[in-house]
Parts: C-alpha cells; structure tokens; sequence
C-alpha cells in the first residue's frame, strides 16, 4: 500500500508500515514544513493515502472531496501504545481504498469514524 506520513507521524510507526513491507514516504524526508494542502497535493500526485495525527486535515473541504486520509487520534498514548493498533487501520485502508474514492477517517482505540 502507498502511504504519505505526515511530518508528526512518529518514526516509530513509519518503521513498523514497512517492515509490514507498505511503501510510504515521510513528508520530515521529502518536504518538511509544507502546508497540509501540499500534503494532499503530494498525495493526490503519487496515489498515495496520507497518515496523520493532524485534525487540521478535517477543516479542508477541498481535501476532503480528493484525498484519501487516515487521522490517528491517540492522546496520551505513545507510539508503541499505538502500534497494535496498526494492522486494523490498515485492514481498514485497504478496504476503504478498494473503492476508489476519497475517504477521511479517523482511527481511535474506539474504532473508526468516517
């Protein structure tokens, strides 16, 4: 799966999406400092879905009518906290990518909400 993690991705959880063999890219590597709507337009250029911890992404009407987003909403919690909870949200990409529509969500220890 093609994934774009955004700059406050923790490294953690970046390094755990490809050793499950994901290709994602880090915004920290490629564009650090760019606006979420470059993020959605990176995203949208390379066919990939962007994972964040960012709710900013939710204010854009615009991204959310193009762009495929997964928002973490994890407080509290650190990024090994939050690594169980990774191979659901990607069961869940996965099946919201087969669509081929954009999608928002955003994957609490409480399930999804779209």
């Amino acid at each position: 799966m093609k994934l774009l993690a955004d700059e406050n991705f923790p490294p953690t959880l970046i390094s755990y999406l490809q050793k499950k063999r994901h290709d994602i890219k880090r915004i920290q590597r490629s564009a650090k400092g760019i606006v979420d709507l470059s993020v959605s337009e990176k995203a949208l250029k390379e066919s990939r879905i962007v994972v964040t911890f960012d709710k900013d992404f939710l204010k854009s009407e615009q991204d959310s009518q193009n762009v495929r987003v997964m928002i973490f909403d994890f407080p509290n919690m650190t990024p090994e906290e939050i690594t169980p909870y990774l191979d659901g949200a990607v069961a869940v990409i996965n099946k919201l990518r087969k669509k081929k529509k954009p999608f928002m969500v955003i994957y609490s220890k409480e399930g999804i909400a779209i």
